[in-house]
């Protein structure tokens, strides 16, 4: 039985998720409080959204498989390969999962665009609205999240196999078939589903490059019945179809899915030589290659303005400030609710995962906490409208769902920061603060400097989210309320491009220097080392 104690000391993050479920629940009431159920069966019969649900499904299967794809031999190349620039690399990796999406937009613009690098340096010309330029954005985006995940596949590897393989003189390609697949085709499924998920829900992508209704996705559907049309009853539908879509893929992919365990060793895995070959060097040579093509060159896109005189005008632009304020003020407090939201999941889930008789819920409230990325950000904010509206408070609470919405959309990227590590100091520790009485805010102390690279990680990605997001801000924004990004995409909405590139370098310079700032300020000196390994986990 829970002691008195137990309960008192487990009762703030019980009242944390608690509150997100009510948040939750009151949205998705309000939002049915509006919508005449009994019609939503007329919307079936509309060929118009039965192609937005096959182009939805079509691009998110395409942006996923080509994305694990690519991320395979490039995870393989960075276990095998000590080269100068791997770790920059992998930091780069780090900040491009999380660099504002208009922003990488508009570099993939200058790249790839009509007039673009490509266009005047080799004479390429790319079909860059459509299908297209989804997919590069899309795996600008996901190819090196899927990286940084399937290094978690290695990281289960014993130390044993590595030397045995060594010992017996495998090749490149034998490890891989015969150690490495057998460990990463278990990553491999929470990965896809993940990314799949991130991609079928993609807005500001669709909304920039998609090229018109011909390659709209739901999210975007859900957005035009909110804002142009303010269709309730069809946002409802949309969403709630949404939803379904994501479960029951997800379901399907986890029921054919071998079984992931977490690794429990407290020891770092060795990794010994295997045999190299010519043919293995160019494979990791193109591997490489391919993903600087990809990555690189977007980023020195975003930083080209600095050089146009133009550059310094848009600095002295007092809408410029304004915008860079009203980000700060929501992200700084979104990324601070999102990171106690995830506190609050770890705490129980820690709690519940040594006693046999509540073992099964940690994976229950990882499923909770990721479920988000299944709802709409659109639908959550309209639905809390309604509902705090009918409260008597109207377009003054619009800051406060801004908020909030990118609090919870960054939940799932802060639990995978946090639960592997926090999961490890209790299998290590749990015997010994059972033996000393070591309770609550005791053990956060002792943990704090093995844990707070994690906390530093999580930290700093629920602020860049918060501060790149353009879903519920596009919704809600007024003449008061314009954040950088939905500034830049009006900028570029009015043809003014050349502005609109040096409001990006403000806005991804912004990112980069709050990201430092909080690795440091959280993290310590020690945090930079520990971010460019593999602790971004999947668990499921």
């Amino acid at each position: 039985m829970l002691s008195f104690r137990a309960i008192k000391g487990l009762l703030p993050a019980l009242l944390g998720v608690v509150f997100f479920l009510l948040m939750g629940a009151a949205s998705l009431a309000a939002l049915l409080r509006y919508s005449d159920i009994s019609s939503w069966s007329e919307y079936l019969y509309e060929p118009y959204l039965w192609r937005v649900v096959r182009f939805s499904l079509w691009q998110a299967l395409l942006s996923s498989g080509v994305s694990l794809l690519i991320a395979i031999p490039v995870a393989s190349c960075l276990i095998h390969r000590q080269f100068r620039g791997r770790a920059i690399l992998l930091q780069l990796f780090a900040v491009s999962m999380v660099v504002p999406t208009i922003v990488a937009i508009l570099g993939l613009v200058v790249v790839y665009g009509r007039t673009g690098w490509l266009s005047q340096i080799f004479g390429v010309q790319i079909p860059l609205y459509g299908l297209v330029g989804i997919l590069l954005a899309h795996v600008f985006f996901n190819m090196p999240l899927a990286v940084r995940l399937l290094l978690q596949g290695y990281d289960l590897i014993p130390s044993g196999q590595w030397r045995q393989a060594s010992q017996l003189g495998f090749s490149r390609w034998s490890a891989f078939r015969l150690i490495e697949w057998h460990y990463m085709k278990k990553v491999l499924p929470g990965a896809f589903v993940l990314i799949f998920m991130l991609c079928f829900s993609s807005f500001a992508v669709v909304l920039s490059l998609g090229g018109g209704p011909k390659s709209s996705t739901l999210e975007v559907a859900i957005y035009q019945a909110l804002r142009f049309d303010f269709d309730l009853n069809k946002a409802s539908f949309l969403s709630l179809l949404q939803v379904t879509i994501c479960t029951l893929f997800a379901v399907v992919v986890y029921r054919i899915a071998p079984i992931n365990q977490q690794d429990v060793s407290v020891l770092a895995v060795k990794s010994y030589p295997v045999k190299d070959s010519f043919l293995a060097k160019g494979a990791d040579c193109m591997a490489l290659l391919c993903v600087l093509v990809l990555v690189i060159p977007p980023f020195l896109a975003i930083f080209d303005p600095i050089f146009s005189p133009l550059f310094l005008t848009t600095l002295l632009s007092s809408g410029l400030w304004q915008a860079v304020l009203v980000s700060l003020k929501i992200a700084l407090p979104a990324a601070i609710i999102s990171l106690s939201l995830g506190v609050c999941f770890v705490v129980l889930a820690r709690f519940c995962m040594t006693r046999q008789y509540l073992s099964v819920l940690p994976s229950k409230l990882e499923h909770l906490g990721n479920m988000i990325l299944m709802v709409p950000g659109l639908v959550i904010a309209t639905g809390l409208f309604l509902w705090l509206r009918d409260l008597g408070w109207g377009f003054q609470s619009s800051y406060w769902i801004v908020v909030w919405v990118n609090a919870v959309m960054a939940l799932p990227f802060v639990l995978r920061a946090l639960m592997p590590v926090l999961y490890q100091q209790e299998r290590r520790f749990r015997n010994l603060y059972l033996s000393l009485g070591i309770q609550s805010w005791s053990r956060w102390c002792l943990e704090w400097p093995l844990i707070r690279a994690s906390v530093a990680q999580a930290f700093g990605y629920a602020l860049l989210l918060s501060l790149g997001d353009m879903g519920v801000i596009a919704l809600f924004g007024s003449q008061g309320l314009v954040s950088l990004p939905l500034y830049l995409f009006q900028l570029i909405g009015s043809y003014r491009l050349e502005e609109g590139a040096c409001v990006a370098v403000v806005l991804i310079s912004l990112c980069l220097i709050l990201f430092y700032c909080s690795s440091r300020l959280i993290g310590g000196k020690t945090v930079s080392g520990k971010m460019t390994g593999g602790n971004f986990h999947v668990n499921h």
